[in-house]
């Protein structure tokens, strides 16, 4: 039986061509948005272990098995798992923040405006949301759009510090893309102690 000939290098760019040519094309993006922060998902215990609030510390292998949900690939299924287990956490005394705090909007150097995330009464969980939620509506979608945020737990007599996160234009446009409400892994941020934020994009 004969044996097929080599493709050639002529050949071979012509079925690159045809493949690129069968891929769908990216949905154009919008030239505006409207951008929410529904919410986050904060790790029950502050940097050193410790709990929010009280004297104790949260046991290390509920830490660990964070550490290992947060290395699923999909962010959905990451991010909803975590959530679960910081909830679960939260039950079982491990003292969590009563989280608050404020997010701004920038367009390179330029503010879009600052918005608070606070929901009054709300006390002991790792997984807030926030009253509104805050929006910023009229977005120009420019590659410069960056979001940034910090939260602090309300105590008594001092607040404690949790974190920053900073959301960039790619996580906006992915989504944007999802059509859903949509977690931005920021674990890797700062002290590591805000470890999803929950956002909305949608073309206007």
């Amino acid at each position: 039986m004969a044996s097929c000939p080599p493709l050639g290098a002529a050949s071979l760019c012509g079925l690159a061509l045809a493949f690129a040519a069968c891929k769908p094309a990216a949905e154009p993006l919008p030239a505006r948005v409207r951008i929410s922060i529904d919410g986050a998902v904060i790790s029950p215990a502050k940097a050193d272990g410790r709990q929010w609030d009280g004297m104790g510390a949260v046991a290390p292998g509920a830490l660990t098995a964070i550490g290992g949900l947060l290395r699923t690939e999909h962010p959905a299924a990451a991010a909803a798992s975590v959530a679960g287990f910081a909830a679960e956490a939260a039950g079982a005394g491990t003292e969590p923040p009563e989280p608050f705090g404020s997010a701004e909007l920038f367009a390179g150097a330029r503010s879009l405006g600052r918005r608070a995330l606070d929901r009054s009464g709300q006390r002991d969980t790792c997984t807030p949301g926030w009253n509104g939620p805050p929006t910023w509506r009229g977005v120009p979608l420019t590659p410069d759009l960056r979001l940034s945020g910090e939260l602090i737990d309300r105590d008594l007599v001092s607040d404690d510090f949790i974190g920053r996160f900073a959301i960039h234009h790619d996580h906006l446009v992915a989504a944007l893309r999802a059509r859903t409400v949509y977690p931005v892994a920021v674990d890797n941020q700062a002290a590591g102690q805000v470890l999803f934020v929950w956002i909305e994009v949608w073309p206007e």
